[in-house]
């Protein structure tokens, strides 16, 4: 590894004519107009009425039985489906406390979250970089398209405070406290108590310690002793809850992979490992030139292979998460469905970090900023639901691009400062554009509650609710319909709700024709988009365009059918249609009562 060097100056800082101020007027005056662009980047939808959607009402319908924080206890027995986060919870009923069931004051707080966020960020990267650039990687960060999910959606509250337990914990260990190591592990334990996507926070502490601050192993061992035992106290309580200790067995594989790159600062400070050492840098080369091969040969499986296969999905994944944290636009849009180039994008993005290793291998910002990208990204490497699973990871890439920009050089600097700003720019427009996705989610929400109430009767007492198409992820937000969303905005609490096909990002004209024996679907122009169910819980069957599908389910027989450029859905219903029966269509972006047939069938034993 190369001899540490001080941290590059950007060519020209914009900065300069403040430093006569003092040497930390700079910093504050970047931070405050920061803090300022993104206010005006989230605010707005907040103000406009941002309000709550999807699993939002499922952390409300928690939050009113524990009456917030008296019952704040009860969380660190709960598991939340598979997940242990009881301090998430506690962050939530804190606000219950304060506001009740008021959607401004938890965005509040999640924008509050991010703006401490995006100030961690800034002194993260101080330990690398002069005030400038760090200032850079607090902006790249803190307006970045790919976090508003977890800024704009209450839900996902948990990444942001994950995300301040992980990079508060790092500047721990970076400091020269005399318990820092204790510290450092109590944060770490409150961040894994808040989303266990921080478990491999380690190996950003072990790369942190060996490249920044050219620690010893025997300093090294010390802070992976603090962390495992704070880690060990998070297991503990998750089994205690009625979870596995580590998620089932199916994570096995990424704890091997934890456990390998937490050997490696390990072995690079440790002295017995200097021939060794050696020995690697002079084959450099020849690695370089295996790992290659090897990344041909796994991409070269993972595009030959059926759709399914685990080389094709993790390199689908990786497209994702490449995607959506280098592209200077959102790329929802062409992400919904994913779409069947996205492995081919995760080979081509798998190529360029092995490029980047080898140019810039020598260099220990750069080999940092790797290990800390991989610790973000190796937990949620699956995830491709949303891009708040990439909020951890867009640290590192945020840092990354201050570290480009700081050494670019004299000469580009007003080329780079130029492109800088019309990213930024374009960021903060997209995020704002966002709010306003977010809120048609909640508003149409709202409207969708009101109007099963006015068809099923108050309380929606004895209606089954059926939603023949429901949006999930359309305009790219969160916007499903839910028992406890209808109990939260309504106070309907129907015998049962039913979606029957699930919408992507479009909204398209759905023409639905609700009959005794059957409901009839068609949809003009059809691009894809549309998912069902064999047993109208688990979502796994996409409805292609020019691909007939054909299915049973608890109604009937389920059959879609391309007619032209058209899709036809017919659902026959095996059992007479219980007058309690109440059908809706979603259809242009809002929800619809569907007629019901004349005459309508009487209930009776078996119906539905």
């Amino acid at each position: 590894m190369a001899a540490a060097v001080p941290p590059p100056r950007l060519a020209g800082p914009p900065f300069a004519g403040l430093a006569k101020a003092g040497p930390g007027a700079p910093a504050a005056a970047a931070m405050i107009l920061l803090a300022l662009a993104i206010l005006l980047a989230y605010l707005p939808a907040v103000v406009a009425g941002l309000g709550f959607v999807s699993d939002d009402f499922m952390i409300l319908q928690r939050l009113r039985a524990a009456d917030g924080l008296r019952g704040a206890a009860a969380f660190f027995g709960q598991s939340y489906y598979d997940y242990y986060r009881p301090l998430g919870f506690i962050s939530f009923a804190a606000d219950w406390s304060l506001w009740g069931d008021w959607p401004a004051g938890y965005h509040a707080t999640s924008i509050l979250l991010h703006l401490l966020n995006t100030f961690l960020v800034f002194l993260i990267a101080r330990r690398l970089l002069g005030v400038e650039a760090s200032a850079v990687a607090a902006a790249v960060f803190g307006l970045h398209v790919v976090n508003q999910e977890a800024v704009f959606w209450a839900a996902a509250r948990f990444d942001l405070l994950a995300t301040a337990g992980a990079l508060a914990a790092l500047l721990l260990l970076g400091s020269r406290l005399r318990r820092r190591h204790a510290a450092a592990a109590l944060v770490y334990l409150a961040a894994l108590l808040s989303k266990e996507s921080v478990v491999a926070l380690p190996v950003a502490a072990g790369a942190f310690l060996w490249l920044v601050r050219r620690e010893r192993s025997a300093e090294l061992l010390r802070a992976f002793a603090w962390l495992a035992a704070a880690g060990a106290i998070y297991v503990l309580w998750r089994q205690a809850s009625g979870l596995a200790a580590v998620g089932g067995a199916g994570r096995v594989p990424k704890l091997a992979v934890l456990a390998a790159l937490l050997l490696v600062p390990l072995a690079a400070t440790h002295p017995a490992t200097s021939a060794a050492r050696a020995w690697l840098r002079a084959r450099r080369g020849a690695m370089f030139a295996c790992a290659a091969a090897a990344l041909g040969a796994a991409g070269t499986m993972a595009l030959t292979s059926a759709r399914g296969s685990a080389f094709r999905g993790a390199f689908g994944a990786f497209g994702f998460d490449a995607l959506h944290l280098l592209s200077p636009v959102s790329p929802i849009p062409w992400l919904n469905p994913l779409p069947a180039w996205l492995p081919a994008a995760g080979v081509a993005a798998a190529g360029a970090v092995l490029l980047a290793a080898w140019r810039l291998g020598g260099r220990e910002t750069p080999v940092f900023l790797g290990f800390f990208f991989a610790a973000a990204l190796l937990p949620v490497s699956s995830m491709t639901e949303g891009s708040r699973y990439l909020y951890l990871a867009s640290v590192p890439v945020a840092i990354a691009a201050a570290w480009g920009v700081s050494v670019s050089g004299t000469r580009a600097a007003s080329a780079v400062y130029t492109l800088l700003a019309v990213v930024l720019i374009a960021f903060g427009w997209q995020v704002r554009e966002k709010g306003r996705d977010w809120l048609w989610a909640s508003d149409m929400t709202t409207q969708a509650v009101a109007t099963i109430v006015e068809a099923s009767g108050p309380g929606c007492r004895g209606a089954q609710v059926f939603l023949a198409t429901a949006p999930v992820r359309v305009r790219g937000v969160y916007s499903n319909i839910n028992a406890e969303g209808l109990a939260a905005l309504g106070g309907c609490r129907p015998d049962s709700v039913a979606t029957l096909v699930r919408l992507g990002y479009h909204s398209p004209d759905v023409q639905a024709v609700l009959a005794p024996g059957g409901l009839t679907m068609t949809v003009q122009s059809y691009a894809g988009g549309f998912v069902t169910s064999a047993d109208l819980q688990r979502f796994d069957i996409g409805l292609e365009a020019g691909v007939p599908v054909g299915v049973d389910n608890p109604l009937g027989r389920f059959a879609a059918a391309p007619a032209g450029d058209a899709l036809v859905v017919r659902q026959t219903f095996a059992r007479p249609m219980d007058a309690a029966a109440r059908w809706f269509v979603f259809t242009r972006g809002r929800f619809e009562l569907l007629a019901a047939p004349s005459p309508a069938a009487p209930a009776g034993p078996g119906a539905f």
